[in-house]
């Protein structure tokens, strides 16, 4: 095989194989990353209001027992500020929960989006290279002709 052609089937493998990163799939990388902080973010929040929520319920249960215990306006006012902390609690750990499966599915779509991205890339790649190389063989071949019929008439002036 010339060198040429050693060439040529370089530059189009090059062309198949190496990854170009479009603009479009470097801003969805970076948009999923953001949303991979925000989602980090959220879960430790989750987990911190899980955790007040315990120690919460913890504390309304020793109200209630000082409430059985000691039937005063203080033990009661102390009975309700837990039990409204407690219910106010449960319900900002609900709409955070929601929050953070929504992230969670906002997440997944754009690592979907990113792979799909990618994928196209690639296809994009492969087709380029097959045109390419289809294109230079065609192109080859028509050289080659012109060639002949050149040599052919110089042949015919000769003679």
């Amino acid at each position: 095989m010339c060198p040429e052609q050693t060439l040529k089937r370089k530059n189009i493998e090059k062309i198949m194989t190496s990854s170009v990163a479009s603009d479009e799939i470097t801003a969805q990388q970076k948009e999923l990353a953001n949303a991979e902080s925000k989602l980090k973010h959220m879960g430790n929040s989750v987990l911190k209001i899980k955790d007040k929520v315990v120690l919460i319920r913890q504390q309304l249960i020793d109200a209630r027992d000082q409430y059985k215990s000691k039937n005063t306006k203080r033990t009661q006012r102390a009975l309700t500020n837990a039990n409204d902390r407690l219910q106010n609690l449960r319900q900002d750990l609900d709409r955070k929960q929601s929050e953070y499966r929504e992230l969670k599915l906002i997440v997944r779509d754009q690592r979907s989006l990113i792979k799909s991205l990618e994928k196209k890339e690639a296809a994009k790649q492969k087709a380029v290279a097959m045109f390419l190389k289809e294109w230079e063989s065609d192109y080859d071949r028509n050289m080659r002709m012109e060639q002949k019929t050149v040599q052919q008439r110089r042949r015919t002036m000769k003679t």
